[in-house]
């Protein structure tokens, strides 16, 4: 039997957490009474995509600044801490 849990109660999930294409998210409308399903995979596929970046790293300056050679694939955010 599943319990019901607040959302302060879940633990954070993280993208590594995830298999985009298998694992299913819940999306719950409290008003309706009703539960739907979704891939990650399907949820993403409006966002922004790119043929040439297959990875995001959120790093700071000096972080990104102590990479030798940044690798093309990858999108860099540099965040202030």
């Amino acid at each position: 039997m599943s319990l019901d849990k607040k959302i302060t109660d879940l633990n954070p999930l993280t993208s590594q957490d995830l298999d985009l294409g298998n694992d299913f998210l819940a999306i719950v409308d409290s008003g309706e009474n009703e539960t739907k399903k979704i891939t990650p995979s399907n949820l993403l596929y409006s966002s922004v995509k790119s043929d040439n970046i297959n990875n995001i790293i959120q790093l700071t300056r000096v972080e990104y600044n102590a990479i030798t050679t940044p690798d093309p694939n990858t999108l860099y955010i540099i965040s202030a801490s």
